[in-house]
């Protein structure tokens, strides 16, 4: 499948769950960000299903122009959710024609979402709601009503958001042309998946949430949502290369604190790209 990462590339929803500030504020800052992504995106749509059982939402943004579109799946971090995520998304998807879906995740208030990634995070660990299998039920229902290009499906995820990207593309490899996981981890429990997925993975060297170098978060309250620590952000890298087959070494570049290993000739036309973030934080 092709493989852009014009479409993947793009800054996405830095999760709340990395904020530093007092639980009054994280709030605050919620229903702030909950209101300006209303402002700015008249066109989304909420929608419902049931998966697994539950109800569950996501909002919908088409700009696909009538004609067969790219579609992305875009997981925001612990405590987000899918409104402000498809604010960060919304002149993307009108400048390049996407179909954005933004999923909400669980939690105990609307406004606080988390995903089952396993070894992480919050309430929807506790409760192991089947995340995987939401994320493939709004695929289908998304494709039944609206013109996705089955060819390019991607998902996208921040921090928890990412965590969960790399279960989905491991379960949904046949179906995926790409992924991309930011400020994300594994815990190690993974299986292979049955297919190259092409993976772009960004992360932050001085990552006070979810460690570069992996363990328990430094973050008081992350690491109480956690059940397993962090494998490092090389871990994943690895993973995906012995994934993908790249067997050459990857070619290295440097810009700045941006350092980019990118592994091109793997198997099916796959690729690892890895942006390795000198001097980020959780971002």
């Amino acid at each position: 499948m092709p493989f852009s990462l014009r479409y993947l590339v793009p800054m996405l929803l830095s999760s709340l769950l990395c904020s530093h500030v007092a639980a009054e504020e994280r709030l605050r800052l919620r229903d702030v960000l909950k209101n300006r992504a209303a402002e700015t995106a008249p066109d989304a749509q909420e929608r419902t299903l049931t998966s697994s059982g539950a109800s569950r939402s996501y909002v919908m943004l088409d700009a696909s122009r009538g004609k067969p579109a790219p579609l992305i799946v875009a997981l925001h971090g612990g405590g987000g959710t899918g409104m402000s995520m498809i604010q960060r998304w919304r002149n993307k998807a009108r400048n390049e024609g996407l179909i954005v879906v933004a999923l909400n995740g669980v939690g105990r208030t609307r406004n606080a979402g988390t995903w089952n990634a396993g070894g992480c995070c919050g309430e929807a660990m506790q409760t192991d709601s089947e995340d995987v299998r939401f994320v493939a039920d709004v695929i289908d229902a998304v494709s039944r009503t609206n013109k996705v290009d089955p060819d390019r499906i991607y998902v996208t995820g921040m921090s928890n958001g990412g965590m969960l990207t790399h279960r989905v593309a491991i379960a949904l490899s046949h179906r995926l042309a790409g992924a991309a996981v930011v400020a994300g981890a594994m815990f190690g429990d993974e299986m292979p998946p049955i297919q190259p997925v092409p993976m772009l993975i960004l992360h932050g060297m001085a990552d006070s949430v979810v460690p570069f170098d992996g363990g328990k978060s430094p973050t008081r309250f992350v690491a109480r949502a956690q059940s397993e620590p962090f494998k490092p952000a090389q871990y994943a890298v690895d993973f995906w290369r012995r994934a993908n087959g790249c067997t050459p070494p990857p070619s290295v570049s440097t810009q700045g604190d941006v350092r980019l290993e990118s592994s091109t000739d793997c198997r099916g036309g796959s690729a690892v790209q890895f942006y390795r973030l000198t001097s980020a934080d959780h971002t």
